[in-house]
Order: structure tokens, then sequence, then C-alpha cells
């Protein structure tokens, strides 16, 4: 019962003596009325007893502090604060004034004086539950934890019946860092009630906290064994079992487990976590499926699992193909697949899954179409699906008009063009991209050689040869961009000497490539050297006989 709760009886008790003595003042007076008449004169026994006669000084008392309380509930509690001190003052054994003077002195933040009121009240009458209950919490609230503690007892001892004060003297001594008192408390309890669950979990609890797990262990045993019916209680003693590493007591609770109910939910995952902490992982994984069997665990529960069961390394590594298998299970019984599709669009795309990962980041867009990194992901896995370049287009063009301000839609609309030759536009939409900036260089290079390649085509050669050197400065040793690069500048009739020293390094790093070859050929055949171009057309034209450009190469020069 609250300290408030036990304030407002107390204030009810007290009105309720003051009624008693107001009915006795009346009968005083109705006898002084009577006075006058003349005595009876039949038998005394017929004769009314006399009235006692009540103290003057006891009901000047009783005045006074009806009217300090009427100041308090008028709201007037400085004047009655001042009503309820001269009363003290006046009669030093009137337990209520001192009381209601500490009550309101703690409103006030006066903590100090208001637990020397407290106690002057608790020492007039010792007995009195409300003042004990006041004081308590004046000890608790100055942190005076053993005296509250202390107080408890003493409330205790008053109602040693009911149970809600030995929950409060637990409480107590568990803030005065006592957790014997505060078990011994709970103790008490349970010889009046019984072994229950809120008690002994407490305890455990309690012990737990103070770093004695034995003692704790036994808590939870007494329950377990109390209640042998309760699965629950099984559990939960294995766990803290499996958290001392004490992994037999464990294993044999887990036991009694799953012979009283084989189907329960969690009986596997929890096995499946001991086989785990005890070196055997592929007891763990079947454990693990038996689990995600159960129709009776959520499919939303088992893809929560997933998550803290295996680590990274282990889901896409050392225990990848059942993760998977689990992921796979979880998915079909799921009655909301959306919500769980962009999580398993993620592992499908780690596994280079590129056409069902699409798939699943399509299911999550249709539930939620504003998150971008969503579509993100599916331009991505996309990219590598050949058969869905027209997918790819639309979608991209869909997240750029959604996200104008992003980078890889316009890229990839870029590449679209570019695709169709349509350089013109794929230039002018690569350089849309690029005004965004890139972010921490993502995308930087790609864009990059895209606009050298676009500019090329479409005949702004200036800014090409810009977007070639930036490229390389990011890549230099880009074979094919390179390469590229010198064919195009050969071509123009350009820094002819420059472009030979880049197509020699395209062949040193890939001698067999025929379109590096052809390219350095024909560069010196630029410069009129024929004699040292012939021999790297031979050979490029060995490597890819059919290529209509290496044969027109060759030709032009053996003739």
């Amino acid at each position: 019962m609250s300290v408030i709760r036990g304030e407002s009886m107390h204030i009810a008790e007290r009105m309720k003596r003051y009624k008693y003595t107001f009915y006795i003042i009346i009968g005083l007076l109705a006898a002084a009325c009577g006075s006058g008449r003349e005595a009876a004169t039949a038998d005394s026994r017929y004769r009314r007893a006399p009235i006692r006669e009540v103290d003057e000084a006891a009901l000047k008392v009783d005045g006074r502090l009806i009217d300090a309380l009427s100041l308090l509930q008028s709201g007037r509690s400085d004047e009655a604060l001042k009503a309820y001190s001269r009363l003290a003052d006046d009669e030093p054994t009137c337990a209520d004034a001192w009381y209601e003077m500490s009550r309101l002195l703690m409103q006030r933040g006066w903590a100090d004086s208001a637990e020397a009121c407290a106690n002057r009240a608790v020492n007039l009458n010792p007995k009195n539950k409300w003042y004990l209950l006041h004081l308590a919490e004046v000890q608790r609230r100055r942190g005076e934890n053993a005296q509250a503690a202390a107080t408890w007892e003493r409330i205790v001892a008053v109602e040693p019946t009911v149970l809600e004060h030995y929950y409060h003297l637990s409480d107590a001594y568990i803030d005065a860092n006592n957790a014997e008192g505060a078990v011994n408390a709970l103790n008490r309890v349970e010889k009046m009630v019984g072994v229950t669950e809120p008690v002994s979990l407490q305890k455990q609890r309690i012990w737990t906290a103070v770093g004695k797990p034995d003692r704790a262990a036994r808590e939870l045993e007494t329950l377990a064994d109390a209640m042998p019916h309760e699965k629950r209680y099984q559990a939960i003693l294995a766990e803290m079992y499996m958290s001392q590493k004490k992994y037999p007591k464990a294993k044999e609770r887990y036991d009694r487990v799953l012979a009283a109910d084989p189907d329960d939910e969690y009986i596997h995952i929890q096995l499946a976590e001991y086989y785990k902490q005890t070196g055997r992982p592929a007891d763990a994984d079947s454990e693990m499926v038996r689990a995600f069997a159960n129709p009776r665990l959520a499919a939303e529960t088992k893809l929560q699992l997933l998550g803290s069961f295996y680590t990274e390394e282990e889901f896409y590594g050392s225990h990848s193909q059942t993760a998977f298998r689990l992921l796979d299970m979880a998915m079909s019984q799921s009655e909301n697949p959306a919500q769980y599709a962009a999580f398993y669009g993620h592992v499908l795309l780690r596994q280079n899954k590129t056409a069902e990962a699409a798939r699943q980041f399509e299911t999550a867009l249709k539930a939620d179409s504003s998150r971008y990194e969503l579509w993100e992901l599916l331009l991505v896995s996309l990219t590598e699906v050949p058969q869905r370049q027209a997918d790819l287009a639309n979608y991209a063009a869909r997240a750029e008009r959604l996200f104008p301000m992003q980078t890889l839609p316009k890229y990839l609309t870029a590449v679209s063009l570019a695709r169709e030759e349509r350089w013109a536009e794929a230039l002018e939409k690569v350089e849309a991209a690029a005004k965004w900036g890139f972010n921490k260089g993502y995308l930087e290079a790609e864009c990059t050689g895209l606009m050298a390649e676009c500019a090329y085509r479409s005949g702004q050669h200036e800014k090409a040869w810009r977007a070639y050197d930036r490229y390389l400065e990011m890549h230099p040793d880009d074979w094919n961009v390179l390469n590229n690069y010198a064919y195009e500048l050969a071509l123009e009739g350009l820094r002819l000497e420059e472009a030979l020293e880049m197509s020699r390094r395209t062949i040193e790093a890939q001698p067999q490539n025929p379109n590096n070859l052809d390219t350095y050929g024909w560069i010196l055949h630029l410069l009129g050297r024929d004699d040292e171009a012939l021999p790297y057309l031979e050979r490029a034209l060995r490597l890819n006989p059919d290529d209509s450009t290496l044969r027109e190469h060759y030709n032009a020069i053996k003739r």
C-alpha cells in the first residue's frame, strides 16, 4: 500500500474520531440545559447513569487539529504548517501534529526537519503504521537505506500478515545492499504462501546481482522441483546453467522439457544453442532445422533467430548451406514475405544469385517504393542479369524520377542509351549525374569513363580527351580504356607518339589480347614503321581470324 493512500486513510480515521468527540460535546451541552430540573425520586436503578466527563485539554487539541486540517484542505498549506508547529510547541505529546508537520516539511524539501518530526511522531506512537510508513519514505528519499529497512521491519511487526509489507521490506534491503536481508524477507513470504514464481525469480535475480550464482541456481531448482509440470521453469533453469557453463545440468533440464512436450516450439532452438556452445556444430544445425520445421514457431521469429544464432561468417561461410536452407523454410512459411524480402534479397545477392535477388527487391519495392536503398540494390542486381536489360532501363528511369539527386539511376540510364548508340543523349545524362557529385568517389570513375566514350562518339573530342585523362588518373592500369584512348587518338591522327606509348603498356600487360596488338601495330603503321607493325598485326589475326577490322589493317600494311 502506498504511503499516500495510507495518509488518506489515517486522516479519515482521525476525522471519524473528531466526529465522535463532537457528539460527546453535544451530549454535555444537553445535560447542562437540563440541570435545573428536579431530580427524580424513583429508585436509583431507574436513574440515568451520569455522563462521563471529557478532558477539556484533549478537546482543545482535537479542535486545533481540525482547524489546521481545514487550512490544509483549503490550500493554505503555509498557515497549516504554522498551526501544526504551534500545536507541537504547546502540546509536545501530540503525535498527529508532528506527523502532519513532517509531511508538509517533506513536501517543501526540508528532509532533515521532516525526518526529525517523523521520528517524534513514531516515538510517541510506535505502533502507528501510517507514521512508520511515512518515516520509511522520508528515510528512503534521504538515502538512509539501512534505516529505511529497519523501519520496514517495524511495519512488518505491526502488521505481520500483510504480504505487501514484506515485498517493500525486501526492496528496502536491496537499496541498502543487503542481499541476505532482502532474501530473508521473501523467505517469510514463502512460509506464508508457499513457493511462487514471482518470489523465487526475485530471489534468483538478487543472488545473481551480488555474484552468487550457486544460490541463484538453488532458488530456481526449488521453483522447478516444486512445479515439475511447468516446463518453463525447467527451461529458465537450463538457461542459467548455460550461462554458468554447467552444460551437463543444462542438458538434463532441456531433456525434461523435451520429454514433457516434444512439440515445444523453442526447445530445439535452445538445444541448438547448447550444441553450439559445447562444440557440436552439426548437431546444432540439425536442431535448428527441427525448430524451423515446427509450424508453431512464427516465420518472423525464425527470421529474427537467423540473425542472432549465426555470425555473419557462419551465415555466409561455414554454415551457409544450413543457413540458406533455414532462410528458405522461413520465407516459404511467412504470411508477409514482403516484410523480409529485402533481407532475403541481400542474402541472395551475397550468394551471387542476382536474378533471384532482383525478384526479392521487386517484392520489397511493391510494399514500399520510398526506400532508395532498395532501388539501388535492385538496379545493382539487374546489371548482372543480361536477359533483363530492358527492365533495368525501365527501373533506372523510374528511380531517376523518384530520386533525381541520386547518381546510379542516371548513370545506368546513360549506359542504356549508349547501348542503343544514342551517344549525345547518353553524354547529357552522364554529365547530369556528374553534376550532383560523387559520395566518397562512388561511380566517379564509371561515369568519367562512360563520358569519355560518349563524348568521342558524339564528336566532342576535346571533352573526350579530358575525360580519358581524368579516368586514367583514377585507374592508370585499366588496359581496355587505355587501349581505346590510344586507338581513338590514332584515328584522329593526334599525339601519335603518346598514343604509341599508351598502347605499348597494354601489350606488355596483355600480350595475347588481339585488340591491343592491333592498336599498337596500327599506330606504328601511321608513324610509317610498317616493318615493325606487321608482326603485331599478324599475331592479332592469328588470335582472332574472324575480326574484319584486324584483317583490313593487316591487308593495308601487307600491300
